[in-house]
């Protein structure tokens, strides 16, 4: 981003997280009184700072048990175990609802949506939860999926290989959705980051909007659009506020959204000429209970790559509309069923989270990193270089007129 980061040191476990703590949870979850653990190992996962509102850590346990035979070597079992940050930058800079939204997630609501999709033979795959707890610190503790063959991955560059994460996420629309209307409230989900202004607002979009109008005003021919841009941008925060509101006048329905679609937050299978075939969404801090529009321009612009949403962006969103109304269906839902036009409709309505996709987060893929300082890459001081990226610009241009005469900047 524009600004310096915060530096990060790496993390380390807890006192508390020892071979006694993941005892006790894996005699429950294993359902064994008797196991015994003889030995952990952990260490961090990604690099100091790479996930802000959790501290991660993939955890190899052995142990022995009454289930297992006397003649084995002991079970092990692989984990990935993320907790709140209690001290540092960490817990100073994030809100602490993130970490309570997915514990809530995983303690009540996941297991609701997992239930009536798999009745319906429409399942939704995630990570098994062998453990979650608010005491003695907030804790959430996963199956470790990489044995299985879960692998991360970049922006998905076929509509092929877009298939699979379009489906969990029409999926997973769809039981909300159905479970919505069948007394399960889901408006807890709702944010506040955006009525408050929240100071991390203005180092993720802030300044990154008021370097893409300067950057703008150079740009030849593009005289027409920095008014309205500027204008547009001056009140994002508001306009973010009414996109993620569930109480917005003019919503057609509602869904909950996963809220942070990014290539971290995925996992894919692959077949053997390396084409994803399966795909899982991870990390259910950011849900959010409003407009399916938020999860699908993260699909559309921070899932897939930008050429692929040029050639294929109808495609992507009927195929979408197509498992949503399946979905629903096969669940035994019987009322009304969102239209494509009205799934049309909450994506003009709230466009502004296209433009602010594109125009904030976009810009630094086409960025070459290898060409900037290491000392600057360490600090996070890497600017907007993007904005200087003559494909970038080329692209921008083609779309700043769909922007103005959409009225997505009025």
């Amino acid at each position: 981003m524009s600004e310096t980061t915060p530096t990060i040191n790496t993390a380390t476990p807890p006192d508390w997280l020892n071979n006694g703590y993941l005892e006790t949870i894996l005699r429950k979850s294993e359902g064994d009184k008797d196991l015994h653990v003889t030995s952990m190992e952990s260490t961090p996962v990604g690099k100091p700072g790479e996930y802000l509102a959790s501290q991660l850590f993939r955890v190899t346990v052995h142990y022995r048990g009454a289930k297992l035979n006397e003649s084995d070597d002991g079970g092990v079992k692989k984990l990935v175990i993320k907790i709140e940050p209690d001290k540092g930058i960490v817990a100073d800079t994030m809100d602490s609802t993130l970490f309570k939204t997915e514990l809530k997630m995983y303690g009540e609501f996941l297991p609701k949506m997992e239930r009536i999709l798999a009745d319906s033979e429409r399942p939704l795959q995630l990570p098994k939860c062998v453990h979650c707890s608010a005491t003695p610190q907030p804790i959430i503790v996963l199956e470790d999926l990489a044995p299985a063959g879960w692998k991360g991955h970049d922006l998905i560059e076929t509509f092929e290989e877009a298939k699979p994460i379009t489906i969990v996420i029409a999926r997973y629309h769809a039981a909300s959705f159905y479970l919505s209307k069948n007394k399960t409230d889901f408006e807890e989900f709702q944010t506040d980051l955006f009525q408050k202004k929240h100071p991390v607002l203005e180092w993720m979009f802030g300044n990154n909007l008021k370097a893409f109008t300067e950057s703008l005003r150079t740009w030849p021919g593009c005289e027409q659009f920095v008014e309205p841009f500027e204008r547009a941008s001056a009140d994002y925060c508001d306009r973010l506020h009414n996109i993620y509101c569930c109480k917005t006048p003019g919503r057609l329905y509602n869904v909950l959204n996963h809220g942070d679609f990014h290539s971290k937050n995925l996992l894919h299978k692959f077949n053997d000429e390396g084409g994803i075939v399966e795909s899982r969404f991870l990390d259910f801090q950011a849900n959010c209970w409003s407009t399916p529009a938020i999860d699908l321009y993260y699909l559309l612009n921070n899932i897939v790559h930008y050429k692929v949403k040029a050639a294929h962006k109808e495609e992507i969103l009927s195929y979408y509309h197509a498992e949503f109304t399946a979905t629903l269906k096969a669940i035994g839902y019987l009322g009304y069923i969102p239209t494509m036009l009205d799934l049309q409709i909450e994506l003009l309505q709230n466009g502004f989270l296209d433009i602010l996709h594109y125009t904030c987060f976009l810009q630094f893929r086409f960025i070459d990193f290898t060409k900037i300082p290491p000392e600057k890459l360490a600090t996070g001081q890497v600017g907007n270089l993007g904005l200087e990226n003559e494909e970038y610009r080329t692209l921008m241009k083609s779309l700043m007129p769909d922007y103005l005469y959409k009225g997505l900047l009025e």
